[in-house]
């Protein structure tokens, strides 16, 4: 446990956030959600890395991967995120909120999920505490989401309409 880690500080989480606490892990709702749903699977042991995980964590997350999957399902996503603009003071965490209240009026419906991890810096890690993100995705909330993760490059994550010359 790291005092200054947002996330070895479970306790300080907001109980409205919190989908799930094992033994090992627990798993939140994002505070700065990409899309509707959007949660974290967060190791309570300090580790930056997704290798460093033992086997006991390992077990666990693969049995809460689908539970977090179910409860996303199964939450009021439009009730949730208006509870978490009443009860938040933080400004850039009520701005996504408000995006994914507008997100919701237009979809509610999940249709599939993207499950990534943000490894090392130059992949784009802000917190140096391993978090998976379980991202719900809906019917056109981008134009083309062919290529999914793969879109972390841009120029080469649509694999179908590249034009080899």
């Amino acid at each position: 446990m790291k005092p200054d880690c947002i996330f070895c500080n479970i306790e300080n989480l907001l109980k409205t956030h919190i989908i799930y606490s094992g033994d090992n892990l627990y798993a939140i709702f994002d505070s700065y959600p990409v899309s509707p749903g959007h949660a974290l699977i967060i190791p309570k042991r300090h580790i930056p890395s997704i290798f460093e995980l033992n086997h006991k964590e390992l077990d666990e997350l693969i049995h809460v991967l689908p539970n977090v999957k179910k409860s996303i399902e199964q939450r009021d996503l439009k009730k949730l995120y208006i509870s978490f603009l009443t009860n938040s003071k933080d400004k850039k965490a009520i701005f996504f909120y408000k995006k994914m209240l507008k997100r919701l009026e237009k979809n509610s419906k999940i249709e599939g999920y993207n499950i990534g991890v943000n490894q090392g810096k130059v992949a784009g890690q802000t917190i140096n505490h391993l978090h998976i993100h379980i991202i719900p995705r809906y019917q056109n909330d981008v134009p083309d989401p062919i290529g999914g993760v793969r879109n972390v490059i841009p120029e080469l994550g649509n694999y179908k309409k590249i034009n080899i010359k």
